[in-house]
């Protein structure tokens, strides 16, 4: 036995293993004679001065001493033994650590030779829990020498770093899954759902297996019958065509869709035996339990599907794994929800793609179909119009008003068919030598007479560098100037509009500048947008689809240029037009005309706006002296409001026709009507604002109002007599249908009007009488007073008084009253 300690005293097992804590109990009670190391009070001072180093550290250490490695270590260590534990007390190292020594073994080996070893992150399967679990180390063995020098033992220091392994390797899954971007317009639910899987294979260790199963309404919204739809799997092998889950797949994952929590599925490889993909596998172990978990996402009213995740046989599935496993259902949901989002959204796109072509196919077929109808009615108007010599003239007029009808209605349907041929082929129309200058300034001229009605300055400044010869085509650009000195005359209600062509390097220029009405600031963007109108108040006329500026837009584009538009409301727009200027080999005959009749369906279209309407002719009397009927017609297309007035008028009413609301306020105020027949679009105040003036006034509230309309159906109907409309028409309408209207509503005017005049007569009489009865009932109680009576006999002493005297018994009751009344005054006196 060797001598121990500096006081001579000897080491025994409970000096030794002194202090706190379960190992040094544990070893306290050990039998060490008992192991191959012997009794305490034997062991070499080396053996000690290690265990006096290593007991007390908290860092996890063992002793591994002798040859047979007998095992002593600290309390930190105990966590790391598991199940080892008390057995690995004294126990060789070789034993405790049998399942892994054959990585181990060779460093152990080296360790004794005198060889320090190190290894970092060692992945080591161990069986310390009851099952084969992956597990992370940081270890060093150290050898320690005795006194002679030999190495007598080994020093292991080691980490359990499982738990950081784990996490940064999910915690790296989820970025990958993080990099799975649903930017490409073109990519579907069903291939984000394989690129989400394809970012999760390299993360086998957590999720050897997995599989997306979506509800088929997520890809297919009008799926009648909605069913589960594999999309997408890793893991399995590769010729594994079978059920994941067995033959009751469809319940299981319909169960696991309505669970709250994921849903558990066991006995995986007894469901699908030979699933799993071998090369995927990190030990000898099937995978025995998947994970259901409901993909759910916000905006839908089921789960969009359920993700299946086979769980590692060599890891427990506790709260990191569960957390883990959830926040990967729940990236893959937030994919699926977007991609789900991207779907639809471009199914919307593709059904309103689709719209929009029917819709160009059918102004396409419906323009055409109009253009023959078009042609035999303007055709046979303008032959009679030539040729005819005994016309009226009233029958002329009516046949100019039906011309520049068909003329205005033929331009509409040009401006579709030009606005369909602009979505459908918008190339670049082919060009020839032109000359700008005697174009435009034939634009302008067409235009004189119109502006001269309207009581405007049409000015034009031409530059002598805008008549060399350019290569544009001559009808789009004619077009273009017409279309632009169109709406300036239509919104210019006072002052001028210039017109300037110029070159500025090596663009044409074009400035169609008014004093008009301008444009709101928030309608600026938008004023070539196709079919959008800008609500202006005091143009000409409210007539137009919106279908101007845009095909302006379209026509300077076909020539490779651009058109801006700048403005002030209430002090008028300015139009610029720039296109290339090409110059080419001069022509002797360059297009400088205004193409075919391009010009007549414009300036017909201006024509309607200031004309005057037929003057009154006949009298406002009728038979016997007695006033006819006045009827305000109220509309801004002359033609229409001609043909109104001639209408009623032949009905022998007397019609004031005006074009705007305003106006007729003042006609009603100054003199009102029997009746109004007004226009719903108005320039200024439409009809609907015109009528909410009527009615608010009580001087008018009663008068009679028919509105007339383009707007057909029920619903239009019913909204206008909502507004307070005594009646709607919609246009067009037969001639005896609007007369007939007209009659009725000025007849029931009349009988309202009649009813309460004899109301009020009815008013007066009896509060007169009422008035009467009250002096007859006073003078009656004064009889019965004076002469002690009854209510009879007063009321007979009345009537003889009457009588005798030969006045009316009115007039008695009236002096008995006042002499009564006068008496009282006397006495109080």
């Amino acid at each position: 036995m060797r001598a121990t300690a500096e006081s001579g005293e000897a080491w025994s097992a409970e000096r030794l293993f002194a202090g706190p804590g379960e190992s040094q109990e544990r070893f306290r009670k050990t039998d060490w004679s008992a192991t191959p190391l012997g009794p305490v009070e034997s062991w070499p001072a080396e053996l000690r001065m290690a265990v006096r180093t290593v007991l007390p550290s908290e860092v996890p250490m063992l002793l591994w001493w002798g040859p047979q490695l007998v095992q002593l270590f600290n309390d930190a260590i105990i966590p790391v033994l598991g199940d080892k534990y008390p057995a690995a007390v004294a126990q060789p190292a070789p034993e405790c650590w049998h399942e892994v020594w054959d990585e181990v073994g060779a460093r152990v080996e080296r360790a004794m030779a005198g060889t320090a070893t190190f290894a970092e992150e060692e992945l080591l399967f161990m069986q310390r829990h009851g099952y084969e679990e992956e597990t992370y180390w940081t270890f060093s063995y150290s050898p320690i020498r005795d006194e002679s020098g030999e190495v007598a033992g080994v020093f292991v220091a080691t980490t359990d770093v499982t738990s950081r392994v784990l996490g940064e390797r999910r915690l790296e899954a989820l970025s990958r899954l993080g990099t799975v971007a649903i930017t490409d317009s073109g990519m579907s639910v069903i291939e984000t759902c394989r690129n989400a899987l394809d970012a999760l294979e390299p993360s086998h260790q957590d999720i050897p297996l997995a599989a997306l199963f979506l509800d088929s309404r997520v890809v297919d919204p009008d799926d009648p019958q909605p069913n589960w739809k594999q999309l997408a799997a890793i893991g399995t092998k590769p010729d594994f065509s079978g059920s994941l889950l067995g033959p009751d797949e469809d319940q299981l994952l319909s169960k696991a869709a309505r669970a709250s929590e994921p849903f558990v599925v066991s006995g995986v490889a007894e469901r699908s035996p030979d699933l799993l993909d071998p090369q995927r596998t990190l030990g000898d172990h099937p995978i025995g339990t998947i994970l259901l978990v409901p993909l759910t996402a916000s905006g839908h009213d089921f789960p969009l599907g359920v993700l299946a995740v086979g769980l590692s046989p060599y890891r427990v599935f506790d709260a990191a794994y569960s957390t883990f496993v959830e926040l990967v259902a729940t990236k893959i949901s937030g994919l699926l929800r977007d991609a789900s989002a991207m779907d639809a959204e471009r199914r919307r796109a593709d059904a309103f793609a689709a719209l929009d072509a029917a819709k160009t196919r059918f102004l396409e077929s419906i323009s055409h179909e109009f253009r023959t109808p078009l042609t035999l009615l303007l055709g046979p108007l303008q032959s009679m119009l030539d040729e005819a010599t005994t016309l009226t003239d009233a029958q002329r007029q009516s046949l100019e008003a039906s011309q520049r009808a068909a003329i205005r209605l033929r331009r509409l349907v040009d401006a579709l068919l030009e606005a369909t041929r602009a979505e459908t082929d918008p190339s670049r129309k082919p060009l020839r030598p032109t000359d700008p200058a005697a174009l435009t300034a034939e634009c302008v001229d067409l235009f004189t007479d119109a502006a001269q009605r309207a009581g405007l300055d049409l000015r034009s400044r031409i530059a002598d560098a805008a008549a060399e010869q350019t290569r544009l085509d001559p009808q789009t650009w004619a077009h273009i100037v017409l279309n632009l000195l169109s709406n300036a005359i239509k919104y210019t209600p006072s002052g001028s509009v210039d017109v300037d062509l110029d070159v500025e390097d090596d663009r044409l220029v074009l400035k169609v500048a008014d004093t008009g009405l301008g444009i709101p600031e928030s309608e600026l963007a938008r004023v070539f947008e196709r079919f959008h109108r800008v609500e202006s108040v005091g143009g000409r006329s409210q007539e137009g689809i919106g279908l101007g500026l845009s095909l302006v837009r379209d026509w300077v584009r076909m020539l490779g240029g651009d058109v801006t538009v700048s403005s002030e409301l209430g002090r008028g727009s300015t139009f610029t037009v720039s296109v290339p200027r090409v110059v080419g080999p001069p022509s002797e005959s360059p297009a400088g005309t205004v193409p075919g009749d391009l010009g007549a369906l414009y300036v017909a279209e201006a024509q309607q706006w200031d004309r005057q309407t037929v003057a009154e002719t006949a009298s406002a009397e009728g038979k016997g002296g007695k006033s006819l009927p006045r009827i305000l017609v109220i509309e801004d297309n002359a033609d229409m409001r001609d043909y109104l007035t001639q209408l009623l008028r032949h009905q022998n009413w007397h019609v004031d026709a005006v074009g705007d609301g305003e106006t007729a306020l003042e006609r009603i105020r100054s003199r009102p009507p029997h009746l109004v027949l007004s226009d719903i679009m108005l320039p200024g105040r439409d009809g609907v604002e015109l009528l909410g003036k009527i009615r608010r006034d009580p001087a008018t509230s009663r008068l009679p109002v028919i509105l007339l309309t383009a707007r057909a159906g029920a619903e239009a109907t019913i909204g206008g007599l909502r507004t307070g409309a005594d009646d709607y028409i919609t246009k067009p309408f037969h001639p005896d249908e609007l007369s007939a209207r007209v009659r009725v509503n000025l007849e029931l005017s009349w009988l309202r009007e009649q009813m309460l005049a004899a109301r009020e007569r009815e008013s007066d009489q009896l509060k007169t009488a009422l008035e009467t009865r009250s002096t007859l009932s006073k003078a009656v109680g004064l009889m019965m007073a004076t002469f002690k009576c009854d209510a009879d006999a007063a009321f007979d002493k009345l009537v003889a008084f009457s009588q005798h005297r030969n006045v009316k018994v009115r007039e008695i009751a009236e002096q008995i009253v006042g002499d009564y009344t006068a008496s009282l005054s006397n006495s109080s006196r």
